[in-house]
């Protein structure tokens, strides 16, 4: 990784890999030129440093060409050449539309394969879409860094896609799992947003919550960790703990987070669910150390799926825990952090052998949770690895308490080995 002094850039340069803020958000891709009205709103926001994966500087400011032959011009027939913000707005606004455009074009097509083909290629397909709401997800946080810019009529637009999608294919979104070799990763906080989004979309849907709000609640789950870009990024990269004061600071998220949305005058219950997202029942959270009812119903979801896929991923500073443990934990609500009903959506949703569990059956056989039981959430759906039906696709069988049984979650290298079997 190499570094560059903001105030030493020019106008006009170009680099070998894309330029990236703190280590962690794009700002500049290689093939734009850098500009003076970028420098200076990154000066503005007290940014010194950026960094890129390549030293190469592949390109500068083209000199100007002085033809001979064309008659004198007066001083005041002269411009100034130069990429300003409106330019790097439109470039931006561009990249925005054309992002949702391929989002459209592919569910459109991958709805259509499903619906001629159900069984082919499902769970890849629901992989490209995943991962193109992940660039979504990633181009909306780098807008707001360099262009303090957000779209609420474009996000919901976006959400509403997404609401459709995982109405279709909750199963096989909820099997993806962030690895190891993502905590690392520059962009986990947009995947920790976009996450936290299906399941907070999730459970919306378990207690049919209309659809309007839900499209409120996906757009507040989506930004909920906006607050973070304003501060340090050493205080969420870091793999060290955390000083109390260097807690505190990062608290302070969640106001800046209201803060960011209140002043882009998002709806109100935006606003406050991204102020809420870490208030407890028990009144043990923050910023405001509300208690029970006084937490808005944003809060109180986003707070549960939040808090479910942190115990999920890996991070810096931890490995993650298993979705079974996960599920436990929230099960017991211990100090009654959590609000019952919304804890029990998720439970009934995602099952309580999660959905994309490896489990363990007393006939002897390993098997995959892939889809809830809404009669029973304990004795949830499971394909059996290795076996095929007639038809060619995963042998599924519902669970029971008899020969189908589940007897216990695997251990990781249990699961190492399944994995690379799978493979």
């Amino acid at each position: 990784m190499t570094s560059f002094n903001v105030a030493e850039l020019t106008d006009g340069q170009r680099f070998g890999a894309p330029l990236i803020l703190d280590k962690h958000f794009i700002v500049l891709d290689q093939n734009i030129g850098f500009s003076k009205a970028l420098q200076t709103r990154l000066v503005e926001w007290g940014f010194k440093t950026l960094y890129s994966e390549s030293a190469e500087v592949i390109d500068t400011k083209p000199k100007v060409i002085v033809d001979t032959d064309a008659p004198a011009a007066s001083p005041a027939e002269f411009e100034t050449v130069d990429i300003d913000l409106d330019t790097l707005n439109e470039e931006y606004k561009d990249k925005s539309n054309a992002l949702n455009a391929k989002l459209k074009e592919t569910l459109s097509k991958i709805n259509l394969e499903i619906k001629n083909f159900p069984n082919k290629n499902r769970m890849e397909n629901v992989l490209t879409v995943y991962n193109e709401f992940m660039d979504y997800t990633q181009h909306v946080f780098t807008r707001y860094v360099t262009h303090k810019e957000m779209k609420i009529g474009e996000l919901s637009e976006s959400i509403s896609l997404l609401i459709d999608f995982v109405k279709a294919n909750k199963k096989y979104l909820l099997r993806i799992q962030p690895t190891e070799e993502h905590k690392l990763d520059k962009n986990f906080l947009t995947s920790h947003c976009l996450r936290s989004t299906i399941l907070s979309i999730v459970i919306a849907l378990q207690i049919n919550m209309p659809m309007q709000k839900m499209i409120d609640l996906g757009v507040a789950a989506i930004i909920h960790e906006i607050g973070q870009i304003k501060l340090p990024p050493q205080l969420y990269l870091t793999t060290k703990p955390l000083s109390p004061q260097a807690r505190n600071l990062l608290a302070t998220h969640t106001v800046l987070g209201f803060n960011i949305v209140k002043d882009l005058e998002f709806p109100l219950p935006i606003q406050v669910a991204i102020l809420e997202h870490h208030e407890r029942e028990n009144g043990q959270g923050y910023p405001r150390r509300l208690t029970g009812n006084k937490i808005s119903a944003y809060g109180k979801i986003l707070s549960v799926a939040c808090s479910y896929e942190a115990i999920t991923s890996p991070r810096h500073y931890k490995e993650a825990r298993s979705l079974y443990e996960a599920t436990i934990e929230l099960l017991l609500n211990k100090d009654k952090r959590y609000d019952d009903i919304v804890i029990k959506a998720l439970v009934t949703a995602v099952s309580l052998f999660p959905i994309g569990t490896y489990v363990y059956l007393s006939n002897g056989k390993i098997a995959q949770v892939t889809e809830s039981n809404p009669s029973d959430p304990r004795l949830p759906i499971v394909e059996l690895v290795g076996e095929k039906n007639e038809a060619g696709n995963p042998k599924t069988i519902i669970t029971d308490n008899d020969k189908n049984k589940i007897v216990r979650v695997l251990n990781k290298e249990e699961l190492k080995g399944v994995q690379a079997y799978i493979k």
